[in-house]
């Protein structure tokens, strides 16, 4: 009986960890902090069946955004954290608006509950890994890494 020996050795892991970790927090700050929620809360339309009538008088039919006041959008912009561990980097959102009775909406906009009669699932394309993985949003993490590592 004969073996066979194969080895490995890994060169520079600190060097790829952080190259790593900084490609993906510039990904979590510009392609998602900045553009991403951008483009969810003001560029796209959503079906949304029901008439809004604002404080502001302004009346608002389908298809619309869900930026309305931007409560909701610079809760979640202005709660944007990194966390860095031994092990991982987590990048969180804290979509923790209230509306004007005090309560928090996020999930009632996101699940279509209460008055706001169509979901608008904002968050799904990082939640979901294969909406993710199909996702333009993995492609430019990739590319980031690519550009860090070049």
């Amino acid at each position: 009986m004969s073996s066979i020996v194969v080895g490995a050795k890994l060169i520079n892991a600190k060097v790829i960890e952080t190259k790593l970790a900084q490609a993906f927090k510039e990904w979590a700050r510009e392609d998602i902090n900045n553009d991403y929620w951008d483009q969810e809360f003001g560029d796209k339309k959503w079906s949304y069946s029901n008439i809004t009538y604002r404080k502001n008088t302004e009346i608002v039919t389908e298809p619309r955004d869900i930026y309305d006041l931007g409560k909701l959008y610079e809760s979640g912009r202005e709660s944007f954290s990194i966390t860095q561990g031994d092990l991982d980097v987590t990048a969180s959102w804290n979509w923790d608006a209230k509306n004007s009775s005090g309560n928090g909406y996020a999930w009632y906009v996101h699940e279509g509950l209460s008055t706001n009669v169509e979901p608008r699932r904002w968050t799904d394309e990082l939640q979901e890994p294969a909406r993710f993985d199909a996702s333009e949003l993995k492609k430019a993490l990739k590319s980031r890494i690519k550009v860090a590592f070049e």
